[in-house]
């Protein structure tokens, strides 16, 4: 029996690039106000609190809503601010609400710079 080669794929045709256009502008975009730290702190400061209240640690909190432990860690210690869908997270590995990450308001307007 004679061995049958494979066919060949055929030529790609040749396509021509379109000429370099200018990029489009952006538009422009409010700068987002930064956290202050000490409500970050605070922010922290609850989460460890709920987590330790609940006995757990920021391993097995961090497993079972699908987080590093690291940025679990940075979360409590104020060093990262946790975006909405984390803190939602969060809370439901706490199985708490997502206000209850929260301090008081009383000590957030006590912090919170005045516009």
């Amino acid at each position: 029996m004679a061995k049958r080669t494979p066919p060949r794929p055929a030529a790609k045709a040749k396509t021509r690039l379109a000429p370099a256009s200018k990029p489009k502008p952006r538009a422009v975009q409010k700068k987002r106000q930064a956290v202050p730290p000490e409500v970050l702190a605070l922010v922290g400061e609850q989460i460890r609190a709920l987590r330790k209240e609940r006995g757990l640690g920021q391993d097995s909190l961090a497993y079972s809503i699908g987080l590093d432990r690291a940025h679990i860690g940075y979360i409590e210690n104020g060093k990262r601010a946790a975006t909405i869908p984390t803190l939602i997270r969060i809370a439901w590995g706490l199985g708490c609400e997502v206000g209850d990450l929260f301090p008081p308001m009383a000590e957030l307007e006590r912090l919170l710079p005045d516009d």
